[in-house]
């Protein structure tokens, strides 16, 4: 603060203007680069890297589990619920309708929290029972 008292005293008040417009640019200019910055975030990788860029949509393999029961396979959504300790989580498809559960600790995987992020994940399709449920082997957080 007594820097810019002293700098305005040398440089008298038109400097001083002229000082507070550039540093408005300035902060403008920062505030945008960290903006653009962050739309550009890179994609956080847990376990295998996805290998297999086909997404398989969530309700097929819902309407069919038994032909997908035992594949791998690669789905899209966004994280409905999450396990406290990010081993399990329910991926939701882009237009809400379904959601299906995802294992990943069996890989001895965890993830942080990411509820609402959209996630790629890759495993293979397994049931118990009558629930449908995907043991994960690499999740992609978008």
């Amino acid at each position: 603060m007594y820097f810019f008292m002293r700098l305005r005293a040398v440089l008298g008040k038109k400097g001083a203007n002229k000082m507070k417009t550039l540093s408005g640019v300035l902060v403008v200019f920062l505030l945008s680069a960290f903006v653009v910055s962050a739309g550009y975030a890179k994609p956080q990788l847990y376990g295998e890297a996805i290998s297999n860029r086909q997404v398989t949509a969530i309700k097929d393999i819902l309407a069919d589990p038994k032909g997908y029961a035992g594949k791998p396979v690669t789905i899209e959504g966004v994280i409905a619920s999450e396990c406290p300790t990010g081993c399990w989580f329910y991926v939701k498809a882009a237009d809400g309708s379904v959601t299906i559960y995802v294992d990943i600790g069996k890989a001895g995987l965890a993830i942080p929290p990411y509820q609402g992020k959209k996630v790629l994940v890759e495993g293979i399709v397994t049931t118990k029972g009558t629930e449908v449920m995907i043991e994960g082997r690499g999740v992609e957080v978008l």
